[in-house]
């Protein structure tokens, strides 16, 4: 007789031996049954079982407060936990909102420049040439910026750079795409200007400084500078056109014993990041040794002529 047969044989023998799960419901119910009759007729039953709540009652209470204090700490620590997730997650949203907002100003600011460099360009009547600043390093002891246009789009050597604000500065070097712009603030550039207040003429030079100030160094002492005063391009030499906004006057130091004032000026113009210029289209200068047309004629009048 093999192992299994035997373990088979000695189930069948237990449940031979043991109620079945009918009888053994069946009895369940005979006691319940029984314990009702018991409890019914008998009322000492029903005191002890009083007692036995009374004794019940405190264990109650304990299990209930450790129970509610249990759920307590537990809801307390998801409660953080949630609240730990939505901080992270609002914040996360905070930066990218700042991000945006930021570069919506930006947005802001080039648009507007470029609303401004729109009415300068319909006032100066002419088709002129928008650039955009390039990323450079250039010599902090020079004032240059380099744009994004060049020869072949238009630019020229002398070509007049305006911004949103006013004038800028004028174009030293043309390349074949690019090109390189002179600030008015560099410490050799000279900008013939005039006070719109009073009309008097005057130049204006720049100082190579980090602010960008300007300087009239040769203004008569007598002269009616104050400060506030607005400066405009006088339109003399012929590079700028007369009326271009240049800048305001900050500070002036006159001395009594000397014949000239000092005035320096804050320029209207962004000197500091201008992103958005003005090329003003012109007829470039004749170069050097070049003889330009004689009795006033026009150039196409000369190349008629001929």
């Amino acid at each position: 007789m093999t192992r299994g047969t035997a373990t088979l044989k000695a189930d069948r023998f237990r449940r031979r031996k043991g109620l079945s799960r009918a009888g053994e419901c069946l009895l369940i119910c005979l006691l319940s049954f029984g314990l009702l009759v018991v409890e019914a007729n008998f009322p000492a039953i029903q005191k002890v079982r009083g007692i036995g709540e009374l004794i019940l009652v405190p264990v109650q209470a304990t299990v209930r407060l450790f129970s509610g204090g249990f759920r307590g700490v537990q809801g307390y620590f998801r409660d953080q936990s949630s609240l730990m997730r939505e901080n992270r997650e609002l914040r996360t949203r905070l930066l990218r909102q700042d991000v945006d907002l930021q570069q919506m100003a930006v947005l802001k600011t080039e648009n507007e420049e470029l609303r401004s460099l729109h009415t300068l360009n319909a006032q100066l009547g002419s088709n002129n040439l928008t650039a955009e600043t390039l990323p450079a390093n250039p010599d902090p002891s020079r004032h240059r910026v380099t744009l994004n246009k060049g020869s072949r789009q238009g630019a020229y050597i002398g070509q007049p750079v305006v911004g949103s604000g006013g004038v800028v500065g004028q174009v030293t070097r043309d390349y074949l795409v690019t090109s390189e712009a002179l600030l008015i603030s560099d410490a050799s550039h000279a900008l013939p200007v005039m006070f719109e207040r009073t009309g008097l003429r005057a130049i204006a030079l720049g100082t190579g400084r980090r602010d960008h100030r300007l300087l009239l160094p040769f203004v008569p002492s007598h002269a009616d500078v104050i400060q506030g005063d607005t400066l405009v391009s006088s339109g003399a030499g012929g590079l700028f056109p007369a009326g271009l906004r240049v800048g305001v006057v900050e500070d002036v130091r006159n001395s009594p014993a000397e014949a000239f004032l000092e005035a320096f000026v804050s320029p209207s113009a962004n000197l500091e990041s201008p992103r958005q210029v003005l090329l003003l289209r012109s007829e470039p200068l004749p170069p050097a040794g070049e003889p330009g047309p004689a009795n006033g004629e026009s150039p196409g009048a000369a190349a008629a002529g001929s």
